[in-house]
């Protein structure tokens, strides 16, 4: 799609924070048709209200005491391997694990989940490939059967799960029915599963690449949200976001009119000496700046389960593998459409576990 490229940093953050002009109406089809990245307005500030009820803080309390043991699981398994290829053979299936337990999923599900979300995600990034639309459709309509009956059980048995919360916060919101609460558990999933990998892969990578603060956050582990906010701004997994300009406007020296799209790219963001000292430089000392989670009304609403899945992830691999480095015979390659999605990443990490 051909749309004029916003590169500033400052540029960048004022179209993010703006949604009157710069809208994300356009997701409005397909199987994001009802979530709320689709809407502005009233119907959007509903929907926010909605999900900052079941991301609370208190809410995420109780989720990071659920995902630090799955973590720990998963990581604390590849202690004493030699070697593993860390994307599809550790972190694919970190985020499923984690949703899985937090929606109260029974295990005979396997990868049927894991399948479902590639299917749809696929779909989502090439809309107008025929090829996929069939099976993102059919992906899309028994992942909503699938949830749907998990909302039914869980409306007559409510339980202190994220399902729970979900079906809590739209009662007390007076939107509650099945179709909604089926329509947020597939959000989070599809906003949140192959992001989350990429996140993951590009935290571990960044820290592998830079060993010094690599040994750093091994050291000290209260510095590992400082790694993850760096290495979300240094290889962040989104190079960009389109927006629909909603009405003509002079911007950043640039004519746009109503109707057009425009592309919001972080990637130059982070990276603006301007806003950036040395943006080269992985810099655990630099604070939270980088633009991965959005700014204003359409901010991540899925960040905090994110940081907690990142958070409790690198936590419990460095310390399984306390000489995990990366292996020089095969080192990684980033591009843009890692993994056959619309983001930027590897698609293998190669590392070496013990000496």
């Amino acid at each position: 799609m051909a749309a004029p490229l916003v590169l500033r940093h400052r540029d960048v953050s004022v179209a993010m924070r703006d949604s009157t002009t710069f809208s994300t109406e356009f997701y409005g089809v397909g199987p994001m048709a009802m979530a709320m990245i689709a809407h502005n307005g009233p119907e959007h500030a509903r929907q926010r209200r909605i999900h900052n009820r079941f991301f609370s803080p208190v809410a995420s309390a109780r989720y990071a005491t659920r995902v630090t043991p799955i973590a720990d699981r998963v990581f604390g398994a590849l202690a004493g391997q030699a070697r593993t290829e860390l994307v599809e053979d550790v972190l694919v299936g970190f985020p499923m694990a984690v949703f899985l337990d937090l929606l109260g999923v029974p295990n005979e599900l396997g990868d049927q989940g894991l399948n479902w979300v590639r299917a749809i995600v696929t779909w989502i990034g090439s809309p107008m490939n025929d090829e996929l639309v069939g099976p993102g459709e059919k992906a899309y309509a028994e992942l909503s059967e699938y949830t749907g009956a998990l909302v039914e059980r869980e409306r007559v048995n409510p339980s202190d799960n994220l399902l729970g919360e979900i079906i809590r916060a739209h009662l007390t919101e007076g939107g509650f029915s099945v179709e909604a609460c089926s329509t947020a558990v597939v959000s989070l999933l599809l906003g949140g599963f192959e992001t989350t990998i990429q996140m993951l892969s590009a935290t571990v990578a960044s820290l592998l690449l830079n060993p010094d603060a690599l040994a750093a956050v091994r050291a000290d582990h209260s510095l590992i949200d400082a790694a993850v906010d760096e290495a979300f701004r240094w290889a962040n997994p989104s190079a960009g976001l389109y927006r629909l300009v909603r009405r003509d406007v002079e911007f950043a020296g640039t004519r746009l009119e109503a109707g057009s799209m425009v592309f919001l790219c972080i990637a130059a963001a982070h990276f603006d000496p301007d806003a950036h000292a040395a943006p080269e430089r992985f810099d655990l000392g630099r604070g939270a700046s980088h633009l991965g989670f959005g700014l204003g009304p359409h901010y991540c609403v899925g960040a905090p389960l994110a940081m907690i899945e990142v958070r409790a992830a690198l936590a419990a691999l460095l310390d399984a593998c306390p000489d995990l480095r990366l292996d020089p015979d095969r080192p990684p390659s980033f591009h843009y459409g890692a993994r056959g999605f619309v983001q930027h990443g590897t698609d293998a990490l190669h590392v070496l576990l013990s000496r």
